[in-house]
């Protein structure tokens, strides 16, 4: 039985459909499977998969194959199927060995991935500084990170054709793809038909007025259409730490919502960063902010 079947659909009653899911690092403080349990107790069916859940470890060295496949049993039992699938590493860093070494354990993370049933692999496309790859650094934006940061994503696209699996990067300000102009340029130079992008409308700003983020999610949106395979719901303030939808956002999730399903969007929508105890109120919180424009979330 495949796990990761078609995402979405639009229904005959023109209400348009997507998944929504959660981040399996929301219940980081439990055991596997216990984190599975948790996830069907919140009545949601999509995750977005990390191997640090079986191992400690997003993206180990190796992996047991008898491991994974109890995790995929453990998987079908409960009915989840993967919607994204964690292989992040700082694909900008400025020491070559460490990019040879985690494309080795990327590579690790593809056939894991594939064998649990996934099909989409999430990416960062990194940034110059060596000890974080969410952390911003002037080098950024010059030329040489560019290239290093595409050669690697091209490195790992020949890994996922090995795969047969979708690679999704996510414009983030810290790193080199830090816009959605950005990630448009980064698409049309590599024209790999399993290049995608996951949209975090919170990682496109730093702080800028209300208004404005709109326009920039807007922009974001029209440049990159229909390679939005994944979305994100989280709400970050940079001075407060991380917040959840609902919770004074600072986004506008149904303007958010509205411009995706305008672009025909029907994938996962993904919870990430918020506290265990906060699911309830956020899923409740996105369903009505979808109903409120034509969305049926799954």
């Amino acid at each position: 039985m495949a796990i990761f079947g078609k995402a979405a659909k639009m229904s005959t009653d023109n209400t348009h459909t997507m998944n929504l899911g959660v981040f399996l690092k929301v219940f980081a403080s439990r055991a596997w499977p216990d984190i599975l349990d948790a996830v069907r107790a919140h009545g949601l069916r999509w995750i977005h998969f990390t191997l640090q859940a079986l191992v400690g470890e997003s993206l180990p060295r190796t992996i047991s194959s008898t491991i994974v496949s109890e995790a995929r049993n453990d998987l079908e039992n409960r009915g989840l199927r993967i919607a994204s699938f964690s292989g992040t590493f700082n694909m900008a860093h400025p020491d070559a060995d460490y990019r040879q070494e985690y494309l080795k354990r990327f590579a690790t993370a593809c056939q894991a991935c594939r064998d649990l049933g996934g099909s989409t692999v999430a990416l960062c496309t990194g940034t110059r500084d060596p000890d974080d790859m969410w952390r911003g650094h002037p080098e950024n934006k010059s030329p040489q990170a560019w290239i290093i940061m595409r050669d690697t994503v091209a490195a790992a696209l020949e890994i996922a054709d090995r795969y047969d699996l979708t690679l999704a990067f996510e414009p983030e300000i810290n790193n080199v793809v830090d816009s959605a102009e950005k990630a448009r340029r980064l698409l049309d130079e590599l024209q790999h038909p399993r290049l995608k992008v996951i949209l975090d409308p919170v990682n496109l700003w730093d702080e800028p007025s209300f208004d404005r983020r709109n326009v920039i999610l807007e922009t974001a949106v029209q440049l990159l259409g229909r390679d939005i395979v994944v979305a994100h719901a989280k709400d970050v303030l940079t001075y407060a730490g991380p917040r959840s939808p609902g919770d004074s956002p600072t986004i506008d999730y149904a303007n958010y919502l509205r411009q995706l399903r305008g672009i025909g969007f029907a994938g996962p929508l993904l919870i990430h960063s918020v506290p265990e105890d906060k699911v309830p109120a956020i899923i409740k919180f996105l369903r009505e902010m979808a109903q409120q424009v034509g969305i049926h979330l799954e």
